[in-house]
């Protein structure tokens, strides 16, 4: 289950190297995957604060936090270059 989840939301994630919003519906076909399925998913994003959201009127649109990620790769390189020492 985990590893599911875990594959689910990196292609998730890949989803959004377009660098456009996206609503639940349209991850959720491109993924073919539940609507619920990908809310949960973005739910786990958000409170990792790895995604942003707007609501505009009936929509919810789902963003990466690009700074957030970027932080994420400088620390994890930083990590890593001090472990391989």
């Amino acid at each position: 289950l985990r590893l599911g989840l875990a594959y689910d939301i990196t292609q998730i994630i890949e989803f959004f190297q377009e660098c456009k919003p996206h609503t639940v519906g349209e991850i959720a076909e491109h993924m073919a995957l539940a609507q619920s399925t990908v809310s949960e998913h973005l739910r786990i994003l958000r409170t990792a604060n790895i995604l942003r959201t707007e609501d505009d009127g009936p929509r919810t649109w789902h963003c990466l936090n690009r700074s957030v990620l970027k932080r994420f790769a400088r620390d994890t390189e930083a990590a890593t270059v001090r472990i391989d020492r």
